[in-house]
């Protein structure tokens, strides 16, 4: 994903405010119009990265101008709890998190919530900052995000949030910004699913009238199943009847109209997103662009004594589905910034228009065993099926270099990752005398599926050969997200695509790869020992001690090869040079803490 990110705060009165007219843009003043409110302790240190100096860039922070980049696709439901979300980049701008990642992937970045900590094995207090308004106005705070909290848990409401949810016995206020939570088991996970979707907040107000645009609908239907009963009952001549459906219409359509006042102009959450971020709504075409416009109220930038966060004036993102042309219009100046695809890459890094960066992602790439075929129950199988793969040559052929062959599931930089475990070896000799000794000297046909997008099929096509030449026969097949889930939750393959995105809290992508309960393994592997483990690291509340139990799970996994673990990914982004206020290696040590609290710039304040 983009490194082009945004930012964080609370409000505080301003002590001085210096206006500054260059060409319509607002540069901003070298001195802070107001003292930061963030405090520092032990617990919370100060991290290296949270400066805004000349250490930090050289140039002045100039406001003005609409930042424009392309996406793939438009970016799909704007309440991030429903499904589907096509670009999580835009959406991050939109909604605040509670929390944020740090360089290690470690949920330490203190965002809306002001403090967080364990009172017991099942309870914990989370108190949160001060100050903050929703786009819509409406106040953040304990009650608006316990609304929330309970909206998402409530199954009606359709939240794919909902399940990592699950461990949450109740929420209780305490003050207007303190919440207690109460626990069903030991829950280590608790911070870092703060960190997830599950911490991106969202007015209450506007949660309440989404619900109501729902509830009138649901009337509205009723009312039309009794008017056809009040019908048939006229035409029956059941007068009794009859009068008894008019009554319960007449009242459906009070309560109709009555809902349709408290919700006038309201648009619905899926279509128009209600956060606190540093950028908010302000135009929609879908399937063609998103126009975002800038949160005059944002918080964050207060609270460090530079209200005049975030920069620009706003966002436009076009929807241009080819990457070629997507590079055409950066190199034509009609887009500032793109995620490149690596076979662009070696074209554009020497550009010297362009700002392109490359970064290590929190991801891991790789193959899926069903573990319920008892073909794939014998390890020299599996065994032989990881050192069929080229890792190497994966990655220089059809991603031009830019990963890094994985080990296990946690990328290299995660901090549950176990460091002494190597990429298993290219080795087909050896895959060919496994087979043998497995039973099959004259080859093993095995059926599956892969992604369907361009880098994806060239993968698939590669590791296809790969496999062909120990003797494996590998059907494989290219479907779309929707028909791959299918196949995954009715077991319907014996080899199929494995990628992991976003990993944060190690157990996760534990509980959902290798737990029986987990979203997905659908009963497709059940490693006891693993599963022992994922167990003990859920409820291990000391970060050290839990951090070995992962390097165990690791090590369990990898030693049973329960799946094929092949590349952990690599971003590029392309900007223009006009673009700035970005710090690579800041960006490294800080990861989502620095994306978000140091917005980017144009130089002069224009496109």
């Amino acid at each position: 994903m983009s490194l082009m990110k945004i930012r964080y705060a609370w409000a505080n009165v301003l002590t001085v405010i210096v206006l500054a007219f260059i060409i319509g843009a607002f540069t901003v003043p070298d001195i802070a119009v107001s003292q930061s409110t963030w405090e520092w302790s032990k617990e919370n240190p100060k991290p290296s990265w949270w400066r805004w100096d000349k250490s930090y860039f050289p140039t002045k922070p100039v406001r003005g101008g609409y930042y424009r980049r392309a996406a793939f696709k438009y970016i799909g439901l704007l309440n991030p709890n429903h499904w589907p979300v096509h670009d999580w980049v835009t959406m991050s701008y939109l909604y605040d998190r509670l929390l944020y990642a740090d360089g290690t992937h470690k949920p330490n970045v203190l965002w809306m919530a002001e403090s967080w900590k364990f009172t017991s094995s099942t309870s914990a207090i989370l108190k949160l900052r001060k100050g903050i308004k929703f786009h819509d106005g409406s106040d953040f705070n304990a009650a608006s995000y316990k609304y929330q909290l309970e909206w998402m848990m409530d199954k009606k409401n359709g939240a794919w949030t909902r399940s990592g949810l699950e461990p949450v016995k109740e929420v209780e206020v305490v003050d207007d910004y303190t919440l207690k939570w109460y626990f069903k088991r030991p829950w280590a996970g608790f911070p870092g699913t703060m960190q997830f979707t599950q911490g991106a907040t969202i007015s209450a107000l506007a949660l309440k009238k989404d619900s109501a645009l729902r509830e009138i609908m649901k009337l509205e239907k009723s009312a039309k199943r009794f008017k056809k009963k009040l019908a048939k009952y006229e035409r029956k001549g059941q007068t009794e009847k009859a009068e008894k459906t008019r009554d319960q219409i007449t009242q459906i359509e009070k309560k109709v109209e009555q809902s349709k006042k408290d919700v006038k102009g309201f648009i619905p959450l899926d279509k128009w997103a209600v956060g606190c971020g540093p950028y908010m709504m302000e135009e929609t075409r879908p399937g063609n662009y998103l126009k975002l416009k800038r949160n005059p109220n944002w918080w964050f930038g207060k609270s460090i004594g530079r209200p005049e966060m975030p920069y620009f004036d706003g966002w436009k993102v076009t929807v241009i589905p080819d990457i070629s042309v997507q590079l055409a219009n950066l190199r034509a100046d009609r887009i500032d910034a793109m995620t490149v695809d690596p076979s662009q890459y070696k074209m554009i890094k020497d550009d010297p228009r362009l700002d392109v960066r490359v970064s290590p992602q929190n991801d891991m790439h790789g193959l899926m065993i069903n573990h319920t075929k008892k073909k794939l129950q014998d390890i020299r199988v599996r065994k032989a099926i990881s050192h069929a793969i080229d890792r190497k040559a994966l990655i220089d052929g059809i991603f031009f270099g830019l990963g890094r062959e994985a080990s296990c599931m946690y990328p290299g930089d995660h901090w549950a990752h176990n460091p002494r475990l190597k990429p298993v070896t290219y080795d087909p000799e050896l895959s060919k005398k496994l087979l043998a000794q497995a039973g099959y000297k004259d080859g093993l046909t095995l059926k599956g599926y892969y992604w369907n997008y361009p880098l994806s099929v060239s993968e698939a096509v590669a590791i296809k050969a790969m496999l062909k030449k120990v003797g494996i026969d590998w059907k494989v097949e290219h479907l779309e997200l929707a028909a791959a889930t299918d196949r995954m939750r009715n077991r319907d393959y014996d080899l199929s695509s494995l990628s992991m995105l976003w990993i944060w809290d190690p157990d996760m992508m534990a509980s959902t790869l290798y737990h029986p309960d987990g979203g997905f393994n659908f009963g497709r592997i059940t490693n006891k020992n693993a599963i022992e483990l994922v167990m003990a690291g859920k409820g291990e509340l000391d970060i050290k001690k839990r951090q070995i139990i992962y390097h165990k799970i690791e090590k369990e996994l990898y030693d049973n090869y329960d799946d094929v673990w092949i590349r952990w990914g690599m971003a590029v982004e392309a900007s223009r040079k006009k673009i700035q206020g970005h710090n690579q290696k800041m960006a490294r040590q800080g990861k989502e803490g620095f994306w978000y609290s140091h917005p980017l710039w144009f130089k002069d304040g224009k496109p």
